[in-house]
């Protein structure tokens, strides 16, 4: 079970453009997972149990894409 309702999770991205990377922070805990395998995490905070539910940290311009989803119809 997750510590955050599913109405506060949330995962954001923001790019600096001066720095040339994006500053990233979650509370999913699916996004959590994959940053903390992939980001330089600078901040965490856990539960009373040790399980991490927030993160903080930057992310290399490239490792984030933004792109048009292929939208399929639907007969």
């Amino acid at each position: 079970m997750s510590f955050y309702s599913k109405a506060e999770q949330e995962s954001v991205l923001l790019y600096d453009a001066a720095a040339g990377h994006w500053r990233v922070s979650s509370t999913y805990p699916p996004h959590i997972r994959q940053l903390k395998e992939r980001g330089q995490i600078s901040r965490t905070t856990t539960d009373d149990d040790g399980r991490i539910i927030y993160v903080e940290g930057v992310m290399e311009r490239n490792q984030i894409r933004l792109f048009k989803p292929i939208l399929k119809e639907i007969d």
